[in-house]
This record gives C-alpha cells, sequence and structure tokens, in this order.
C-alpha cells in the first residue's frame, strides 16, 4: 500500500531527524555545578508489598552507599503485605541504626510514599522500589545537581539487572535505550516521568505542592508532569546507576506494561495543557514524537502481520488446488535462498534498519562504557538480537490492550 510506504518512510526520516536531535542533546556539555559545601540529609523511603525475597537486598545496597552515615536514613513502609516484608523490615530495623521500618494498612505504591515522607527528616527524598539495588556513588552524584534552585527533581540511570531470557534481554536494551533518551531530556529540559527507582526529590515541593497523587497508577509519571506543569526543572545524573529486577514472565511484563501505558494515556490527557511552545521542547517535539511514534509503530507492524498471514494463506490455497505435497515434495534449494537474500538486501528499508541497528549497538556499547556498566559488547549485541525481533511486536500488543483498556473504562490496578 503507498500510504503504508510513505507512513515507512516518514517514520525513518523523523527517526533519523531525532536520533540525531538526541544525540546532540546527549552530548551537550552542561556547566558543572559548583561543589556543594554541606551534603544534605536524605530520607531514601522505600515502599513495600509483598516484597519478602527482594527488600533485605535492596536495603543493604543502600547501606553501601558511598555516603555519609549521619547523612541518610532508610525508611521502609510496608504497605499491608500478606507475606513476611513485615518481619524483615522489623529486623533491619533492629540491626541498623538509620533504618526506620512502618506498616500501614494497604492503600498503593503513592500512599506509602506519601507515609514516608511524612516520617521523613531529610531535606532530600528518595523513592525506591523494593525490588531495586542502588550503585555506591548513585546518591553522591545525585546531590550537585540541586545546587540550581529550579531543580526539583534528579532521575537516575536505570539497567536491569542481570538479564536473562528473551524478555529480560529485551527489556535490558529498552533500559539502556533510555539512558540515553533521560540523559537528552534532561538537557533539554523534556522529562516527563521520574522512574520509582531511586529518582530524588526536594521536600519543599511535596510540601508546597501536595504529594503523590494515590489515585495514579503511574504515580512517577504523574509528579513529573507535574514538576513540569510548574515549569521547575528535572535533571538526570547518567552515573547514578541503579539495578532493578525487571519481570521474565509474559504475563507479569503484560500486566506491568497495561499499566504503564494506560497511566501515560491518562497523564498525556490530564496534563494536555503542556502540548504546545509554552512548554518548549517538552511540548514541542518531545511528547508528540511520543505519540507519533507509538501509533506509526502499531500500524506498521499491524500492516505487516496482517500481510504475512494474508500472503501465507493465499499462497496455501493457490497450492492446494493442485493438492501438492509439501512433505514429500519438500527440498531446500540453496539458489532460492540466495536470490530471496540478496533481494531483501535490496531492498531501501532493510538498508536502512541494517544502518540504524548498527548505530544503535554501538550507541549502546558507548552509554554503558559512559555509565561505567559491567555489560560487555557481546552481551549488548546478543540482546539487541532479541530487541530487533521481538520488541515492535510486543510494544504494539501491549499498547493495544493498553488503548482498549483506557476507552473501554476498564479499571488497571497494581
Amino acid at each position: 500500500m503507498d500510504i503504508i510506504r510513505i507512513l515507512i518512510y516518514l517514520s525513518i526520516f523523523i527517526g533519523f531527524f531525532t536520533a540525531a536531535y538526541y544525540l546532540l542533546s546527549f552530548l551537550d556539555r552542561k556547566k558543572s555545578f559548583k561543589p556543594i559545601k554541606e551534603l544534605p540529609f536524605c530520607s531514601i523511603i522505600i515502599p513495600a508489598y509483598n516484597e519478602e525475597d527482594s527488600l533485605a537486598k535492596t536495603v543493604e545496597s543502600v547501606l553501601k552507599l558511598n555516603y555519609p552515615k549521619e547523612k541518610y536514613e532508610i525508611i521502609i513502609v510496608n504497605d499491608g503485605s500478606k507475606d513476611k516484608t513485615e518481619e524483615i523490615a522489623k529486623n533491619l530495623e533492629n540491626k541498623y541504626g538509620n533504618v526506620r521500618a512502618f506498616t500501614k494498612k494497604n492503600g498503593g505504591k503513592g500512599s506509602a510514599l506519601n507515609f514516608g515522607i511524612k516520617k521523613a527528616k531529610g531535606e532530600i527524598v528518595l523513592s525506591l522500589d523494593a525490588d531495586s539495588m542502588v550503585t555506591e556513588n548513585a546518591l553522591i552524584y545525585m546531590i550537585p545537581y540541586f545546587a540550581d534552585p529550579e531543580v526539583m527533581s534528579v532521575a537516575p540511570a536505570l539497567k536491569v539487572y542481570k538479564p536473562r531470557g528473551i524478555l529480560q534481554r529485551v527489556q535490558a536494551i529498552e533500559y539502556d535505550l533510555g539512558i540515553f533518551l533521560r540523559k537528552a531530556f534532561s538537557n533539554l529540559n523534556a522529562i516527563h516521568v521520574t522512574p520509582g527507582p531511586f529518582s530524588a526529590y526536594r521536600k519543599i515541593f511535596f510540601e508546597k505542592h501536595g504529594g503523590y497523587d494515590e489515585s495514579n497508577i503511574t504515580e512517577d509519571m504523574e509528579i513529573a508532569m507535574r514538576i513540569q506543569s510548574l515549569n521547575y526543572k528535572i535533571a538526570n545524573s547518567p552515573k547514578s546507576l541503579v539495578y532493578t529486577i525487571s519481570p521474565g514472565k509474559i504475563r507479569e511484563l503484560t500486566r506491568q506494561r497495561r499499566r504503564w501505558y494506560f497511566g501515560m494515556l491518562f497523564n498525556f490527557n490530564k496534563y494536555r495543557n503542556i502540548f504546545g511552545k509554552k512548554y518548549g521542547e517538552l511540548g514541542v517535539i518531545i511528547l508528540p514524537l511520543a505519540l507519533f511514534s507509538i501509533l506509526t509503530v502499531m500500524i506498521i507492524t499491524s500492516y505487516f502481520i496482517f500481510r504475512g498471514i494474508s500472503d501465507a494463506i493465499e499462497n496455501l490455497s493457490l497450492y492446494s488446488l493442485i493438492n501438492y505435497d509439501f512433505i514429500n515434495n519438500f527440498e531446500f534449494k540453496s539458489y532460492i535462498f540466495s536470490l530471496s537474500f540478496y533481494r531483501l538486501l535490496s531492498e531501501t528499508l532493510v538498508l536502512f534498519g541494517l544502518f540504524f541497528a548498527v548505530f544503535s549497538v554501538l550507541l549502546l556499547i558507548y552509554i554503558n562504557k559512559k555509565v561505567k556498566s559491567v555489560d560487555r559488547p557481546v552481551s549488548t549485541f546478543i540482546n539487541y538480537i532479541f530487541f530487533m525481533i521481538f520488541y515492535s511486536l510486543l510494544f504494539s500488543f501491549w499498547w493495544l490492550i493498553s488503548i482498549v483498556y483506557y476507552f473501554t473504562s476498564k479499571k488497571i490496578e497494581w
């Protein structure tokens, strides 16, 4: 179809433009901040619901931070867990002097974070998911960004913890690309999600503008878009590396993405006033491009799926007319394979795709080197192969489900 082909070439053109634009933004060197004379006291809030398997490991990673022990506290908020989370939290409190543990009735992550904020003594408040681990310099690298009084939040760099299997490897590439994008967005003052794993905030922001929206299923996006809507800044510290345990099963991952994408639609609608030139690159480029990318990926992927199925059905029906015996007449012809391969390489779209793939792999290797990740280039390459094969299908599937839930007003829960 001509329309699909036009859409594909338009996507390629916009893709190369945005890639170059984001790369230049990523490489843009801002003036370094002056050293902070006195480190602020920080409160690290860990909301936990049925996190008996990972809570202790998360807390122990925080206790290894390269930050004065007398300058931070850990607040564990057990949000009505039904497993041994409360017992583990109390044991950690008894064992370590700067750990405080609280238990409340189940109310969701936003409710647990707000509870923790009220108990927090720190000037800087950080949220940390109970299934994530911080690296030792994650906090110390964040603090200088708060030298700018307009910065209300600093986001970290997220990576998947020890990815195994196809789904986690696909997510590993997605998260690595997120490191690149978040830094580029930071230089454009266009970050619109402050991730749950170890984002930092000025406590004064919550005191002036309210806490997390407890009815919002993507509270990290809502708080970020609220900060942007009030014309404050959100910075990114790419050296503040945080590892998170990503879903390894399709059902868990689909539930997570359904919640993320549903929340994205909800918050885009809630803060639709951000779209437009008043909010600079965020309103004119970043958010419109996000919507355009979602639509084009869904349309193009769906087209090729349906086209492949219809072509296969048509070919099978033609063979059935002559009663062709596939089993007894199947024979691999190397010249047919060679012709198909050369024909594929002659396609302009394939050449564009190969160029973009090589560019992406080199970019990912560079990013991992910049953030001092232990990932090897070979692992990045293998993960990217899985990403190229499966991501567009998964992405389209997740968005289709999320759109159905959004427009049918179906309830999404944690």
